[in-house]
């Protein structure tokens, strides 16, 4: 069984390129806290000022493209950033397409979209700043803790007031949230399946990106922390990465969201990587709109994206998961021959209800001797049990709090399983804005394969949730279940 173990003394970065896997590579995508990776922020930076100064009707213009990803449905006074667009009435072409609004089909195609939004900013940037190679640099969060430098600087066309002022003073991210985006990275790499509510796809979403867009945003945060967001033009608010309609349009979007796609990317070479059919695509549609550097407009089908996303011409300059080239030309061979599971069959283990407030003190639920029994049975009854914890949960407003859920069996060191996090849940769940939430909340279930966390044991065992934050929202845990997909 898996040792918990942090990513830092287990995932050691290893300079690895692995570009002689691709045929048609012809950008590498530079740790941004790097001296190799400075160019690139220039190029940025240089990109970005001419961004900000266009019409926001220009395809290419910052406004723009902040808009694609999404929009506050409704602008606060006048709005001065953009006078072409006050409420969703006037969104323009591609705008508020991004794949956070809770369905099925946003799910499955969330790291599809996600990597060719930004692979076409990457293409803008490249014709603006006039650097042939420019590639999109990643933030490398987990062993580089200070948010890249140029970001930070009130100077540059990159730096954003409304974020989490630790990053923006140059400090970095605090211990315990460094602890966090380890654990996260660490359980992610042997996740045997991409779709699915506890598929890797789901639960890279969950953290370190969802953590992530809030960290940066300041809700993990001390709460009195506020700052004006010139996207909904609201004083006390929190900053633009921990809100959906304001997030594209923070520049630390993009070094964050290069590095979720790095992050899939190396879980992808693996022989743990599992990608989505065409046929599973075609059958769960998503809208693909882009714009193109010349700020003309491109569609694509399900086929035309999908030859795109999985035969990319940019690598990265080192991967999270491989070690050795031999090893990893093989494990992108095996990884390619399999798919997620196209038709699941859900069996539950066994449920129990329990309907309590998860507050500032440690939970804890035990698994008494029947019910680990039975978990057990199923564990040892195949080598490749797929085994899922799930936690259905009750929210009345978006939590600025995070919850971290471990398995603690007697003696042992606990086992980490996942984080809940909330980023998003206004947005997805209409509990934002303008919107009322009905008198039975919004029901939220988080779930985690925990095959190789599980105990070949009888014995009981407990599901601890652990709460980080200083947020007071309410957060309900109305039943704990154990499940297995075939």
């Amino acid at each position: 069984m898996k040792k918990l173990i942090l990513l830092l003394s287990t995932i050691l970065i290893t300079g690895l390129s692995y570009s002689q896997s691709k045929n048609n590579v012809k950008y590498v995508r530079l740790n941004a806290s790097s001296p190799e990776a400075q160019a690139d922020l220039e190029a940025m930076n240089v990109a970005f000022k001419k961004m900000r100064e266009m019409d926001c009707s220009n395809g290419i213009a910052w406004y723009y493209q902040g808009a694609m990803h999404n929009i506050p449905k409704e602008i606060n006074g006048k709005n001065v950033l953009c006078p072409e667009y006050q409420t969703s009435a006037d969104k323009l072409w591609a705008w508020g397409d991004c794949t956070h609004n809770g369905t099925q089909n946003a799910k499955l195609h969330f790291l599809l979209w996600h990597r060719m939004y930004i692979w076409y900013l990457e293409k803008i940037v490249r014709e603006l700043s006039g650097k042939a190679d420019f590639a999109l640099p990643y933030w490398n969060y987990g062993q580089n803790n200070t948010m890249p430098s140029l970001l930070s600087n009130k100077e540059t066309s990159l730096y954003e007031q409304a974020r989490y002022s630790v990053l923006n003073e140059g400090k970095p991210i605090p211990a315990d949230n460094v602890e966090q985006i380890e654990l996260a990275l660490n359980e992610l790499k042997t996740n045997p399946t991409f779709t699915g509510d506890a598929g890797f796809s789901r639960s890279l979403e969950g953290s370190p990106h969802g953590y992530m867009h809030d960290l940066i945003g300041g809700s993990y945060a001390n709460p009195s922390e506020t700052f004006f967001n010139e996207i909904y033009q609201l004083n006390d608010y929190s900053g633009l990465m921990a809100n959906v309609p304001s997030a594209g349009f923070d520049p630390v979007f993009w070094l964050h969201h290069s590095m979720v796609d790095r992050i899939w990317e190396s879980w992808d070479v693996t022989a743990y990587g599992q990608r989505p059919t065409l046929a599973e695509l075609e059958a769960n549609p998503w809208v693909y709109e882009f714009i193109q550097p010349d700020g003309s407009h491109i569609t694509y089908t399900m086929k035309e994206l999908y030859d795109v996303v999985f035969n990319l011409d940019y690598s990265y300059d080192n991967l999270l998961y491989t070690s050795e080239p031999a090893v990893l030309a093989t494990n992108e061979s095996m990884a390619k021959s399999k798919i997620a599971f196209q038709d699941p069959k859900t069996k539950v283990i066994w449920e129990q209800k329990v309907g309590k407030t998860l507050g500032d003190d440690v939970f804890k639920h035990k698994i008494v001797n029947t019910l680990s029994k039975s978990t057990n049975k199923v564990l040892k009854s195949s080598a490749n049990a797929y085994i899922v914890l799930n936690l259905d949960v009750v929210v009345y407003k978006e939590p600025k709090d995070y919850y971290t859920v471990y398995l603690r069996y007697p003696g042992k060191e606990d086992q980490y399983v996942g984080t809940m996090t909330f980023f998003g849940v206004a947005h997805d769940h209409g509990t934002g804005e303008n919107h009322t939430i009905g008198e039975n909340g919004v029901k939220l279930n988080y779930s985690y394969y925990v095959s190789d966390d599980l105990l070949d044991s009888d014995k009981n065992f407990e599901v601890i949730i652990k709460k980080k934050g200083g947020g007071d929202v309410k957060v309900t845990l109305e039943k704990i279940s154990m499940t297995t997909i075939n």
